[in-house]
């Protein structure tokens, strides 16, 4: 026997449902169809009734004109034994009801004479009615018509044949409407059900990753309906939360290596200092390396909060518009001393009328610095970097070309990766968060970021940031 819980398991499933109202819907439907059929047979039959009964009234009124009323009474037993006394029967009446002559009349003594008929002749020549037949389960129809001024016909068929049809359309109906219930049944359940498989293994995909099976993806079957849509978005978000438990580990790691120096750094100047002798001069040293390295953290942590509120687009920023060539002039004015200082040689191209795009100051103009300390911070002295904005209708373009060391082939693809510094790069001062931050504003502006670069011969940084439209313009060159 099944339990309660089982029972109560397989009527809240949605496959049954399912299958229940497809089976509801085709009986319901089916219904319909069929009782709007048999309200038609029904109606063919009665007006084929009708028109056959003014058929047999029309050749009765032609015979008593001709014969007149005795010799209609033979013609009455007569048509009725052709027909069957139990079928039909012949009556002539005079103008108040009275009967005059009439066929067998032994099956329809019940049959009334309907006096709301015979005043309906008055203004109509003809009326039927339908009237109940002891001892027969079925209406009779019943018609009066004039035979003359002072007389009427009237004559009663029982529709047994018709009838009888009419039941087994009935019976057939109903036994097809169980048959088709039973069969449609089935087959929902079973199109439902093939259905929900492919649901289902949505559901036990997301219950192995709760599990942390993070390598479970639904299968598709290439059919393009829409649970291989929900499939392909599934599928989607499992690569994305894969990647970003990825990212997650990596940037824990990197995170826990690149505090692990500064905090290793605090304790040992913390403990040497201790161990020392108790004058001021070295506990003024340890509280300036103390601050140093503090400062080093609180940056470090200020910008991965940065990059974490730029990807995910909660940061809260003044969306305004920006013109990009001043804020690339602006970069330049600030960054050209330390350019002389280094002996590099920092040039700059930008339009002679404003370059606006939509987005947020202090973002992009972190974007330039992050760009240009890079640039400053691999090209030896003698080298030059070029900084460039230009843009069309639709995109600003800001350019950043250096003629410095480069970045090997291997480590170009990373060098956007949070905390990654290449092999030559450990040696210089850095935390590799400066081009993931500029890389992570840039996205929020619905822009992108790319990098080229030759071992040896220098680097190219170009950002594509989207702008509502400006003319073609013309540029100024300043050194």
């Amino acid at each position: 026997m099944y339990s309660e819980k089982t029972m109560d398991k397989v009527f809240r499933s949605l496959t049954l449902r399912l299958a229940f109202w497809y089976a509801l819907v085709f009986v319901v439907s089916s219904s319909a169809m069929f009782f709007g059929v048999y309200l038609m047979l029904a109606r063919g039959v009665q007006e084929r009734i009708e028109r056959m009964l003014l058929s047999e009234a029309v050749e009765l009124q032609s015979l008593y004109h001709s014969r007149g009323v005795g010799k209609i009474g033979a013609e009455f037993d007569r048509e009725a034994e052709i027909d069957g006394t139990h079928r039909i029967f012949f009556r002539l009446l005079a103008s108040d009801g009275k009967e005059l002559v009439a066929s067998d009349m032994r099956t329809w003594q019940d049959v009334s004479i309907s006096r709301s008929a015979l005043a309906q002749l008055a203004t109509q020549d003809a009326v039927f009615e339908s009237e109940a037949v002891l001892g027969q389960r079925h209406n009779a129809r019943v018609l009066y018509a004039k035979a003359g001024k002072e007389h009427v016909l009237q004559i009663g068929y029982l529709p047994l044949d018709d009838e009888r049809f009419l039941k087994e359309y009935r019976r057939g109906t109903t036994l097809m409407l169980l048959v088709g219930l039973i069969v449609v049944g089935s087959l929902g359940w079973l199109i439902v059900k093939r259905a929900m498989a492919r649901v289902e293994g949505v559901t036990e995909t997301a219950m192995s990753i709760s599990q942390g099976d993070f390598t479970r993806r639904v299968a598709v079957t290439n059919k393009g309906d829409e649970i291989d849509r929900l499939a392909i978005m599934f599928n989607t978000m499992l690569d994305r939360t894969h990647t970003l438990i990825t990212d997650l580990k990596e940037v824990t790691s990197n995170i826990a290596h690149d505090l692990r120096s500064p905090l290793t750094r605090i304790r040992g100047i913390a403990e040497t200092t201790l161990s020392g002798e108790e004058t001021i001069a070295p506990y003024r040293e340890m509280a300036a390396i103390v601050v140093e390295e503090s400062d080093r953290l609180v940056g470090i942590i200020n910008t991965m909060l940065q990059i974490a509120e730029a990807d995910s687009g909660i940061a809260s920023v003044a969306i305004t518009n920006v013109d990009l060539a001043r804020l690339v002039h602006d970069a330049h004015t600030v960054f050209h001393p330390i350019a002389e200082d280094k002996g590099i040689t920092l040039e700059m191209a930008v339009p002679a009328i404003p370059l606006i795009i939509v987005g947020e100051s202090a973002q992009l103009q972190r974007v330039v610095a992050n760009l240009l300390d890079n640039a400053l911070k691999w090209t030896p002295a003698g080298g030059t970097i070029y900084l460039s904005a230009q843009g069309d209708v639709f995109h600003a373009k800001l350019s950043v070309v250096d003629t410095g060391l480069g970045i090997a082939e291997e480590d170009l693809p990373h060098i956007f990766d949070r905390f990654y510094r290449g092999d030559r790069s450990r040696s210089t001062p850095g935390n590799g968060l400066g081009l993931s931050l500029a890389q992570a504003f840039v996205r929020a502006h619905g822009g992108t970021i790319t990098a080229e670069s030759l071992p040896g011969k220098g680097s190219t940084f170009i950002v594509r940031l989207p702008r509502p439209s400006s003319p073609h313009s013309l540029c100024i060159v300043k050194k």
